[in-house]
């Protein structure tokens, strides 16, 4: 936590600027005492402590203040008035400690020399009162003397102080030094280290409470959250988790989930854009400590889950492909075993992991968080053509309702996926319900083309390979015609799921007829079914092509990180239609837009370049056969 200079003062001043401007009738009478007046000072008044910790100006009101009023918070007053600035002895402090880093960095570059003139391990005190060699110490002697990093060293006595006595968790406190009376750390974080960050398990201070204050300052790490990341991944209900951040530190979301939030907000705000590696890498550390801690207890949350999600997503928009493989399998195996797969179906007979839900509320952010571990699983598989691992039999949790009713805690019913695709239709869909559809529709296609069964008989336009087909293809159009109109555009052009909706269902046509042309072609089929599936194919990117023309004014980053596929995709398809016509102009055109876009969408979306680079080796193709398209279009090397 930050020191206290870095704090606001717990006072507020009263502005009574116009009650002090005397009148006329006071300038004559009271001109006697206006000079003991002057030199008093005005009366300093008390702030609650919400209106304190978010920096809002407060009237002092009690029982309750008005801000707290009007919100409708519990107002509560800290009568003890906490000194501002510097703690006492802070700078005798800073020079002790300077001290001590000067007397290290003189170990460091000299070190200790045995008689027979190699280093010497310095020896640890454990709770026995036995000394033994520093583990750290003799692996730098055996890797040829490379220097190891340094460590505080405890004595026997801070150790009773302490009465850790042997327990293995006492290592890892003698790196701050609580035997000392400085409370101050001997690593580079400062003096920020408290017994509150050590009752969480933290190794390092949060950042100051001003960086990420969630709304009073409008580009903090919170905010940038909520309105850019949140759209795309509407898992985290925004009140309740402002809430928690009000509990007891104990009580509030884990450090990992609040890393990975500030690592997502990071990567999109220029102001923190430096910081999102770091964040990036303590979100995945303390996800891995609280791992690790007792039997594995302490993961087994949905704020864990959402961090594995959260994770996974930064991951893949930075192309850390494996460590991103890895983050979704976890979030999907702690979806399973916290039983989120099944929020609306029978209890199994097997030990529950969680309570049962409180409310609504609490039961729909249940929901989204397993939809956006099987969204992700999805498009993980398709993109590698590695296998699933949520199987759709087993769902039994119902899609989630809108963004509003969700906001609000307003229940509302909603259709399960089967319901969706057999049944009743998609005229009922919510926006982050449509992305969940079309991932669906992907991961069939994926089984579809690459999980063939013995009777699939695919040289026959009545075997089952052509009946899966045929049947996927009518899901598409009911989908197309079917979905309400707030998911079409350009009705529901400001919400990014909408956007991703319309164009994953154009994608997942173009999969669909791609796949089918690679059959006809290779059974030697009726040209007509390869030509009526290259029409759909054309028809569906032209169709992206516009929609991303509609979308080019909006906010790139609130915009769903796998776009850049569906780009891919239609980009993918007028290189191959202009290898047959390329006099075609509208579709030169259109791929010109595409790659611009994709350039463009590049530098917010780091995911786009890997594409890019792949429509590089396609454009070449191209000029080989087509000489004259050779220098036709841009690539990704001319830094367009």
């Amino acid at each position: 936590m930050a020191p206290s200079s870095a704090n606001p003062p717990d006072t507020m001043m009263v502005s009574e600027t116009q009650n002090n401007k005397p009148t006329n009738a006071e300038e004559t009478a009271g001109g006697a005492t206006a000079g003991v007046n002057s030199s008093t000072p005005k009366q300093k008044r008390l702030a609650c402590e919400i209106c304190r910790r978010r920096k809002l100006k407060c009237d002092g009101t009690k029982p309750s203040c008005s801000t707290c009023s009007r919100l409708g918070h519990v107002c509560a007053y800290d009568e003890r008035r906490k000194k501002s600035g510097p703690k006492k002895g802070h700078l005798k402090a800073l020079a002790e400690r300077l001290k001590q880093v000067e007397t290290l960095l003189k170990t460091q570059e000299a070190p200790r020399l045995s008689a027979d003139g190699t280093p010497t391990a310095p020896n640890i005190v454990d709770g026995s009162g036995l000394s033994q060699p520093s583990q750290h110490a003799a692996a730098a002697a055996a890797n040829f003397n490379v220097p190891g990093p340094p460590h505080g060293m405890a004595t026997e006595g801070s150790m009773d102080q302490w009465q850790f006595h042997g327990d293995p968790s006492s290592t890892g406190l003698d790196d701050f030094n609580l035997g000392n009376n400085l409370g101050l750390s001997m690593s580079s974080i400062g003096g920020d280290f408290t017994w509150e960050m050590i009752g969480l398990g933290l190794e390092e201070p949060l950042p100051p409470q001003e960086t990420i204050d969630e709304l009073q300052v409008p580009s903090t790490m919170h905010q940038v959250y909520f309105d850019k990341i949140h759209p795309s991944l509407p898992m985290i209900h925004r009140a309740r988790y402002f809430h928690a951040m009000n509990l007891a530190p104990n009580q509030r979301p884990p450090v990992c989930l609040r890393y990975a939030m500030w690592t997502l907000a990071c990567s999109v705000s220029d102001r923190f854009l430096d910081l999102k590696e770091l964040f990036y890498q303590r979100a995945r550390k303390y996800l891995e400590l609280d791992t690790i801690k007792g039997f594995g207890e302490h993961m087994i949350t949905v704020s864990h889950c959402q961090t594995h999600v959260l994770l996974a997503s930064y991951e893949f928009k930075w192309m850390y492909f494996p460590r991103a493989w890895m983050s979704i399998g976890s979030a999907v195996r702690l979806c399973q075993m916290m039983g989120l797969y099944r929020v609306d179906g029978g209890d199994l007979e097997v030990k529950q992991c969680l309570p049962p839900p409180r409310d609504w509320t609490e039961k729909e952010e249940r929901r989204r968080t397993f939809w956006m571990a099987f969204c992700q699983d999805r498009y993980a598989s398709i993109g590698t053509g590695w296998p699933m691992i949520i199987d759709e039999k087993d769902i039994l949790t119902d899609l989630p309702a809108s963004d509003e009713a969700y906001d609000l805690s307003h229940p509302q019913e909603t259709q399960s996926l089967n319901d969706v695709t057999v049944h009743v239709g998609p005229g009922k869909l919510s926006s982050f319900g449509g992305v969940i559809l079309l991932a669906y529709l992907f991961g069939r296609n994926l089984i579809h083309l690459h999980r063939p069964t013995e009777d699939d008989r695919d040289d026959d336009l009545n075997g089952e390979f052509w009946k899966r087909h045929r049947q996927m293809d009518n899901i598409l159009l009911n989908v197309s015609l079917c979905i309400p109109s707030a998911l079409k555009l350009p009705q529901g052009l400001a919400n990014p799921n909408v956007v991703f909706t319309n164009m994953c269902i154009h994608t997942s046509t173009i999969c669909l007829h791609q796949a089918a042309i690679f059959k006809a072609d290779t059974n030697n089929l009726p040209a007509s079914v390869s030509t009526e599936c290259k029409m759909r194919c054309i028809t569906s990117a032209h169709e992206i092509a516009s929609i991303m023309r509609m979308a080019a004014h909006l906010d790139l980053d609130r915009l769903n990180p796998n776009m850049s596929f569906c780009l891919y995709v239609a980009a993918r398809v007028f290189v191959q239609f202009l290898k047959s016509r390329p006099d075609d102009g509208q579709v030169a055109d259109s791929l010109r837009f595409l790659l611009s876009a994709m350039n463009a969408l590049k530098r917010k979306n780091p995911l786009t370049e890997s594409f890019v680079v792949q429509l590089d080796v396609d454009l070449e193709a191209l000029g080989a056969k087509v000489p004259k398209l050779k220098n036709a279009f841009s690539r990704s090397k001319d830094g367009v």
